[in-house]
């Protein structure tokens, strides 16, 4: 879809399929480089591989991917040469909401910045009356920077993050507005570590925020959703917040125009058998995909899964996923994060031997990172990006 390019620094990037803690040992190679790596939430002996590649690996970041039904475990590594710099945030977004819990009072105490704007005297009013409702449903209200980052020139970055990582984002890209960011949703480890999330840095575990290295170079990026377009582009002439409520046309009825392109290609409507999204274009070219939640054929208002506002003007376009998902490959010397589909059942894992292939592997139930120049989040099942530095 898009490409950034200047490969300049040394990469040595390798998936391990099926492996075990010997194996890995006798394979993997001892240096003090930053380093990257992924274990499968379903690799067996976890606990074993650890400190393999913490002895191997003193100077690194890590965290879990997914493997999917049917698909061996993985170990992923990746080390770069001095150029990187490793760094950690803690900034992270709002917690899930705990629907039919009780809220004991102290635990309110410490509420979020943007949780608090319009509840003041008179600032309600003065929001509606600036920004309007926009302005209402806004996030951050002051900007937020990464303190290890202060005074760091980086042209780059590689993130490991945890399951909302919109904070650290926005932070990225007011600090480093024109860099390029890959990154990868880490998956969630309640039933593996007892945590939320588990970030590691050096020994060190973390429970949310975000782990990552800065490059003072900039890597050649691919980035592709995998979608196919099923109407032609349009203008957005009414939106609110996540909310597409008409667009430029015959027929300003967005929910309509979807649930005619998909009669045309022999379905009944919006189902939640099949994913559909929303693509946004800037110069012709899509640049995010969004998935579409539901839609009211009446009034036309259509949810979209998606943080940022929509807006007036922006070109839109309709699109879905003709073909089955397949897990990439990993590419030499290729760092490449893939987003699956969310599941509920376990599936039975595949088997085989111990082996090692060049390239970086991880794949994500919660997406995976990119930016052109703003950071977004890909959730499209089957969307790849890739990243060589």
């Amino acid at each position: 879809m898009f490409k950034t390019s200047i490969r300049a620094i040394r990469t040595r990037a390798q998936t391990f399929f099926s492996p075990t803690p010997e194996y890995v040992s006798s394979h993997l190679a001892k240096t003090t480089d930053p380093s990257i790596f992924l274990l499968s939430t379903s690799l067996q002996h976890l606990s074993q591989h650890l400190p393999v590649i913490q002895n191997h690996l003193p100077n690194s970041i890590g965290s879990f991917s997914i493997t999917p039904p049917g698909h061996e475990p993985t170990l992923s590594i990746a080390t770069f040469s001095d150029d990187a710099r490793i760094f950690r945030s803690d900034l992270t977004g709002r917690p899930p909401a705990e629907v039919g819990r009780f809220q004991r009072p102290s635990s309110q105490r410490s509420q979020r910045e943007e949780d608090l704007k319009g509840t003041g005297q008179g600032q309600a009013e003065a929001l509606l009356a600036g920004e309007g409702w926009a302005g209402m449903w806004k996030g951050e209200a002051r900007e937020q920077r990464i303190a290890e980052l202060e005074g760091v020139t980086a042209e780059s970055f590689l993130l490991l993050t945890d399951g909302r990582p919109t904070p650290v984002l926005k932070a990225l890209d007011a600090m480093y507005p024109a860099a390029s960011k890959v990154g990868i949703l880490t998956a969630a480890t309640p039933f593996i570590t007892n945590r939320p999330y588990t970030l590691l840095h050096n020994g060190n575990i973390f429970p949310s925020g975000s782990l990552g290295l800065a490059f003072k170079s900039r890597p050649k990026v691919n980035l592709n959703f995998g979608l196919t377009p099923m109407t032609e582009p349009a203008v957005i002439s009414g939106a609110q917040g996540n909310m597409l409520l008409s667009i430029e046309g015959t027929n300003s009825n967005p929910t309509q125009v979807l649930i005619a392109a998909i009669q045309k290609r022999g379905g009944s409507g919006i189902t939640k058998e099949e994913d559909f999204y929303l693509g946004i274009l800037e110069n012709g070219e899509v640049q995010q995909v969004v998935k579409i939640l539901s839609g009211d054929p009446s009034r036309g208002a259509m949810s979209l899964d998606m943080e940022d506002s929509l807006l007036a003007g922006q070109t839109i376009q309709f699109m879905h996923r003709e073909t089955a998902v397949s897990s990439p490959q990993p590419k030499p010397d290729t760092i490449t994060f893939s987003a699956l589909g969310r599941s509920d059942e376990e599936g039975e894992l595949g088997t085989g031997s111990p082996r090692v292939v060049d390239g970086f592997l991880g794949l994500s139930e919660g997406g995976f990172i990119y930016s052109n120049p703003i950071s977004s989040i890909c959730t499209a099942p089957g969307a790849v990006v890739t990243a060589s530095w």
